[in-house]
């Protein structure tokens, strides 16, 4: 239907929502100010240059959606929407937002990432019911660690405003972390850095060390951790952002030996995009021999490669400049902070005190004019920055709120390390070998159960009696003991791109309490509950955990339940941690089918699945009920609204200059989750579920219901032609995308972007494939033919060639 006639119809029937997203606008119709009544409209996805004037007309709107436009600036008369709850404009390009904003004052989410402002108005101050505000991907004079705080936007704006009132200061300031296995020199390699000296016979690092170090104007603080794997456990605390990182390997090992790629995909994991230089270390015993063309085109955040030797010097000049260079070029660096709030961290960092109460820095706030509000995000901005560490929410650490790290970790690693614990008492700690194990000087006896209450909190023990005796999975044997028989059991796997020790150690913290007979290893356990009982064991070499639950269907499928959700926590922490849940087919548990695809299966009412490696049928609905009841299957809109905020957070994370790459054919987005409407319900006409008009379906032969199933939106026909052309279409471009994945990497926008055009050459190339294609994003539409792919790319791709419905 044409947009003239759907406002027609509109104004006709008096609708109060309409959207007019994906309709190629860059004018909009006189006609549209006339519905006075609309309360939600959707303008996204278009090609709009300018809101025009007449927008204050719609003076009854509470929800405005502008996403993916190409608006350069808003009206005055934006302010006369003082009833707006929702206002979304990401994916623009403003350059200033007008004073008007300021009259919002019911906004409670507001939306202007990944535009080009470079300063707001001090009105914005205004919108104090805001409980959502995404500012991402502006050159905003804000430091990211406060901007990621979209949850707190009365944090983010009470920085902004005190930045604009006062004197300012150059941070100047980055980590420079030195990671690797143990034994490589990364402790010498520093020293000879910062100090120019050598020791042969330098002790090996027993928790991290952390040094300041002047590279011209900038300060980087050097972390030096320990190699040893039992330290690894912590490093999700302290591999950060905002971050430079030396991955120092020993040139005379090869990839395998230095866990290179390991070491990669963790930095990737819970560095970001945080530049990584690879060293060479002892060179002066053998060169360094690797691939470092295809190492960058996996990894784009690997700088640069140098070659050093900390006994002779060589490289240790090349090294320094590509230090210099790098920590020049890190974005954010020289964010500005108020005076007055740089001054407070100079003073916390030149303390010769390991910890303070909080109340005592808020004394030293008050000295030097800082508010409350300002306090909080402070320390929590400090906290981020790794200055100190912060957990005034925890009432276990409410005494002692102001920690050094350095304090802090090695307390933690004194424990971790220490060989009795290990060897004789198999991670079993009691509170009496505390007093043997710390430092009394710099642990004293009222603060050594502050340490175990940090180590809590980081998941590395739990209680086996309260406060007296405690238990360490990273200390437990690594022999696993017999754990029974598991024939005929409900079988479950996570398959992880790097898979850190932490997971599995964490899950045995978790779950404890349901911990079987103390049946339990280094990298494995036994639960039980309700009569139910799961192995749960992971193997790092495969990069996979296992999972296999006996029991009743009901109560098995219960303590599966129980785990998944355990893990999915635990995944949820790490930021870019790639995991993809696997079903094994019973009685072939070398066969496994993504439990992903399965949901995506069932939502398009497919009973069967010819699985290629049998090629034999599997009921899609049996094998799903077997691991979740049907009604746990089916999200609720809150739980939906929940994941697709993460998705469109981990997608903006993605790259910096999304923008500039996403807009495709016709100027439209290849980012579909910002925005993405629900299902259409029938006999509704929700902004989220628009009237089944406005999806342009013509005539009575489609009938258009709603469908919501799992992670699912799409829709769905009365013609199981058109299902098993979308199956069947989705089948084929998930087989090439996968080939194609293995002769190029996918890591970033550019790189799928060059995956998404060979994939559409190869279609172009196959006019079967091709109508197959057409005939899918004709009968179901591009929403659910990007659910019915499972791959990184498919929201680019789909993106590129969802004009060929217009053309056929």
């Amino acid at each position: 239907m044409r947009v003239e006639e759907l406002i027609e119809q509109a104004r006709r029937e008096g609708w109060k929502e309409l959207d007019l997203s994906w309709k190629g606008l860059s004018k909009l119709p006189d006609t549209l100010w006339e519905l006075t009544k609309l309360t939600a409209l959707s303008l996204s996805f278009n090609q709009l240059t300018k809101l025009p004037p007449e927008i204050g007309a719609l003076t009854k709107l509470t929800k405005l959606l502008l996403g993916s436009n190409q608006l350069t600036k808003l009206p005055p008369e934006i302010g006369a929407l003082t009833k707006l709850t929702d206002l979304h404009l990401s994916f623009n390009q403003l350059t200033k937002l007008p004073p008007e904003i300021g009259a919002l004052t019911k906004l409670i989410e507001l939306d202007l990432s990944s535009n080009q402002l470079t300063k707001l108005p001090p009105e914005i101050g205004a919108l104090t019911k805001l409980t959502k505000l995404h500012l991402g991907f502006n050159p905003l004079p804000l430091p990211p660690e406060i901007l990621e705080k979209w949850y707190e936007p009365t944090a983010i704006l009470s920085f902004y405003i005190e930045s604009l009132a006062g004197q300012k200061k150059s941070l100047n300031e980055a980590k420079l972390l030195i990671v690797g296995q143990g034994s490589v020199g990364k402790t010498s390699l520093i020293n000879r850095l910062i100090h120019d000296r050598f020791n042969p016979h330098e002790n090996k690092t027993e928790g991290i060390d952390i040094q300041p170090w002047q590279v011209g104007e900038i300060q980087l603080n050097v972390w030096d951790f320990g190699g040893q794997e039992i330290m690894h456990a912590t490093h999700q605390f302290f591999l950060t952002k905002r971050s430079l990182y030396l991955l120092v390997l020993d040139s005379r090992s090869n990839e395998e030996g230095n866990q290179l790629e390991y070491w990669l995909k963790i930095i990737q994991s819970f560095g970001g995009k945080s530049p990584v230089i690879i060293v060479g270390n002892k060179i002066d015993q053998h060169r360094l021999e690797l691939d470092r063309r295809g190492l960058q085109l996996k990894y784009p955040s690997i700088r640069v490669f140098v070659e050093t030797s900390c006994q002779t010097g060589q490289g240790i000049d090349n090294l320094k400049a590509a230090i210099a260079q790098q920590a020049n070029q890190m974005e954010h660096v020289k964010d500005q902070l108020p005076l007055h709030w740089f001054n407070l961290k100079t003073q916390i960092e030149d303390m010769d005190r390991d910890y303070i109460p909080y109340s005592e820095y808020m004394q030293l706030c008050q000295e030097k004019d800082i508010n409350e509000q300002s306090q909080q995000t402070l320390i929590g901005f400090l906290h981020d920055l790794g200055v100190v560490l912060n957990f005034r929410d925890d009432p276990r650490l409410e005494d002692t709120n102001i920690l050094n790290p350095v304090w802090v970790t090695n307390g933690v690693y004194q424990i971790l390390n220490d060989n009795a614990l290990m060897t004789e008492h198999k991670g079993i700690l009691d509170r009496s070998m505390l007093s043997r194990i710390l430092d009394s000087e710099k642990y004293p006896k009222s603060k050594q159960l502050f340490i175990i209450d940090m180590m809590r909190k980081f998941e590395l023990c739990f209680d086996l009696e309260p406060d007296k005796q405690f238990l360490i999975p990273d200390l437990l044997s690594k022999e696993e003991p017999d754990t029974g028989q598991w024939d005929d059991a409900l079988a479950f796997q996570y398959h992880y791109n790097v898979l850190p020790g932490s997971i599995i150690s964490r899950f045995i913290v978790r779950t404890h309490t349901l911990l079987s007979r103390k049946t339990y290893w280094r990298s494995g356990a036994v639960l039980a509950h309700e009569g139910s009982r799961a192995l749960v064991k992971a193997d790092r070499e495969d990069k996979k955990i296992f999972i296999w639950v006996t029991g009743s269907e009901g109560t098995r499928r219960q303590l599966l339940g129980i785990i998944r959700s355990h893990f999915g926590h635990i995944h949820s922490t790490i930021t870019r941690i790639e995991v993809a849940e696997k079903v094994p087919l019973p009685g072939h548990l070398d066969v496994v089918v993504n439990y992903r695809d399965l949901l995506r299966l069932e939502a398009m009412d497919e009973a069967e699945w010819i699985v290629p490696e049998l090629l034999t049928k599997v009921n899609v609905k049996k094998l799903l009920d077997g691991i979740e009841q049907q009604q746990s299957r089916q999200k609720s809109p809150s739980e939906r609204e929940l994941l697709l905020e993460r998705e469109r957070d981990l997608y903006r994370q993605q790259s910096e200059d999304f923008k500039d790459i996403a807009k495709m054919q016709a100027g439209k987005s290849s980012e579909v989750t910002v925005n993405m409407p629900e299902a259409p319900k029938e006999g509704t006409q929700n902004i989220f579920n628009a009237p089944v008009a406005s999806f342009g379906n013509t005539g009575n032969q489609t009938n258009v219901t709603g469908v919501v199933k799992g992670n699912m939106i799409g829709t769905q026909t009365n013609y199981a032609s058109e299902k098993q052309d979308l199956a069947a279409a989705a089948a084929e471009i998930q087989q090439l995308l996968e080939q194609l994945s293995q002769t190029y990497p996918t890591t970033t926008l550019p790189e799928k972007m060059t995956v998404a055009t060979k994939a559409v050459e190869e279609i172009e190339s196959k006019p079967k494939l091709k109508s197959r294609v057409v005939g899918a994003l004709k009968a179901a539409g591009t929403e659910a033919l990007k659910e019915a792919i499972d791959h990184p790319v498919v929201s680019v791709l789909v993106a590129a060639i969802e004009g060929w419905t217009e053309a056929e």
